[in-house]
């Protein structure tokens, strides 16, 4: 395993890569998707054919595991875990690359088009001319170096949560709001007051330029930092699109932010990890309300008590 996971100063993210023997694929891909927030890719060896033809694939050379990590803090304790499992395979050389503003920028502008999830919000890149059609809310975004676009199944389970339960007269928490997109969501579909918090700071100033471009002001307070029991705040909406341990490790704190009667939505979840999530909550007084699933992720809104 390589040696090469040192932090390099002005990086956003680190594209970690694990060079996986072909046995090991599922294996290593099972290791990375424990960490990844974005989930993973595999890419494996091939020839190409012709345009006609094809390509064929290279049995018995390593495959390549891509995983994004963020550049800060939540960033390193994930780079440190993966180290921890990768020692069990050493046959496989993991890397990293840092990835740099321009070069996370450039990356989005080719890949990033119109996200619609099926209610009333479409996103629309600041890059992109798109005619919104009647009864649709526009959100226009420039996602910068966070995550948070509507293009993960995530946040648009997230997004088609807010459709129905995001309305005047409530207020919000966004938990792990990256790009704002959510928070922003929530004022334009009527939400008069939106507390958001990101661990990442620069996810922070890049919600708040979004939220800005969006004609968003004060009715979104956008900070860094993390929910911690003592958050003196209390909602009757709180979405967090975070991850399975985050989420879990949070259960209390949500039991006392969330008030009486309140709505949890937790995403960032795959599926097969939603019965031990939907156990902590329970046990904070919250009782399950629907689940929703798009691929391997779930969305879970819980009630409280």
């Amino acid at each position: 395993m390589s040696d090469e996971l040192a932090p390099a100063g002005g990086a956003l993210w680190y594209e970690i890569t694990a060079q996986t023997p072909p046995a090991l694929v599922e294996e290593v891909s099972a290791l990375m998707i424990g960490v990844a927030p974005g989930g993973i890719t595999v890419e494996h060896p091939i020839d190409i054919l012709g345009p006609e033809m094809g390509f064929r694939v290279r049995g018995g050379e390593p495959v390549l595991v891509r995983a994004y990590l963020p550049s800060s803090e939540l960033g390193a304790v994930l780079i440190s875990d993966l180290r921890i499992g990768m020692e069990a395979y050493p046959s496989v050389q993991l890397t990293a690359k840092p990835i740099y503003e321009q070069d996370w920028a450039v990356s989005w502008r080719e890949f990033f088009g119109v996200v619609e999830a099926g209610g009333r919000v479409v996103i629309v890149p600041t890059w992109v001319e798109h005619e919104v059609q009647p009864g649709q809310i526009a959100i226009r975004l420039d996602p910068g170096q966070a995550f948070g676009t509507g293009h993960h199944e995530t946040t648009r389970l997230c997004l088609a949560a807010l459709d129905g339960l995001a309305r005047p007269g409530i207020t919000m928490l966004d938990v792990g709001t990256g790009s704002g997109v959510l928070a922003i969501a929530a004022a334009k579909l009527g939400v008069p007051r939106v507390v958001a918090i990101d661990i990442d700071p620069i996810a922070a100033e890049v919600a708040r330029r979004n939220c800005d471009m969006n004609g968003i002001g004060p009715e979104v307070e956008v900070s860094a930092g993390t929910l911690r029991p003592d958050h003196p705040g209390r909602y009757e909406l709180v979405v967090s699109n975070i991850s399975t341990p985050a989420n879990t490790a949070l259960a209390e704190t949500f039991g006392v932010v969330v008030k009486a009667g309140g709505d949890l939505v937790l995403s960032g979840i795959l599926t097969v990890d939603s019965p031990g999530v939907i156990a902590a909550m329970e046990a904070q007084g919250f009782q399950p309300v629907s689940t929703a699933e798009e691929r391997d992720w779930c969305r879970i809104h819980l009630r409280k008590n």
